[in-house]
């Protein structure tokens, strides 16, 4: 049966996953982390991308290079854009656009989860109090704020990769399915701005790091809450995928 590609950015993404596949072997296309496995009978790779639009095109196109996937699967955990989503929510994505300066630029449509996908991610999701919604997933470079009316866009979630994969998936006429789980909220956002704790490559700055913790120990209180909502809406995205993707 045709292969299944997926890519997530972050290993707290990616280990949630894997846990529910099972065996997996370790690989690194185009010098990306890798992991080859067997998923409903389909041979499956799994690029880790790192943070950003940029290293999510090139990892799709490693991906793609490596194994010519039947299917491209983005999945990972996103910031909820509106006060409609909580912590731990699964939005399927149905649409994607890249943000500038503040403004969705032009939407473009992804592969769609079927109603029986759906109801599988929602007995999964029984036992975690998250629900299920179809949304758009907003692609930003940066930190950036979204202006558009409350009511515009059903569901908007902003996220760093999901444009960069659908740019290369579209280009290789490869459908893309992608799933985000809420990690942040207007009433619980990320404690920083992404450019204080990142480099332009979106490599941590491990340095600068220590010396905002120092000056305001507060801080690390707001990055431990982070980190359990991060492992929170990861987990519930790989209880969501797995079952969903078995409609496929």
């Amino acid at each position: 049966m045709e292969p299944i590609g997926f890519v997530a950015a972050m290993s707290q993404e990616v280990r949630p996953f894997l846990r529910r596949v099972g065996k997996w072997e370790r690989v690194s296309p185009g010098g990306f982390p890798g992991y080859r496995f067997r998923l409903f009978d389909r041979d499956c790779l799994l690029v880790q991308s790192g943070i950003g639009l940029r290293r999510a095109t090139d990892a799709t196109q490693a991906l793609v290079a490596a194994t010519r996937p039947h299917l491209l699967v983005s999945f990972g955990v996103a910031g909820a854009v509106q006060n409609d989503l909580q912590v731990g929510d699964v939005v399927f994505i149905h649409a994607a656009c890249l943000l500038d300066n503040g403004i969705p630029g032009q939407f473009q449509p992804l592969a769609l989860w079927s109603t029986a996908a759906r109801q599988a991610a929602t007995q999964a999701l029984q036992r975690r109090s998250a629900r299920w919604v179809i949304g758009t997933a907003i692609t930003t470079p940066g930190s950036q704020s979204v202006h558009l009316p409350p009511k515009e866009l059903a569901h908007p979630v902003l996220e760093m990769e999901t444009m960069g994969i659908a740019q290369v998936a579209a280009e290789q006429a490869i459908p893309l399915l992608a799933l985000r789980a809420i990690s942040d909220t207007l009433e619980k956002p990320i404690p920083f701005g992404i450019e204080e704790f990142f480099d332009a490559d979106f490599n941590l700055r491990v340095g600068k790091i220590v010396k905002i913790i120092v000056r305001h120990p507060y801080i690390l209180l707001h990055l431990l809450r982070l980190r359990r909502n991060i492992d929170r809406a990861a987990e519930n995205a790989a209880i969501a995928l797995v079952p969903a993707l078995s409609h496929w």
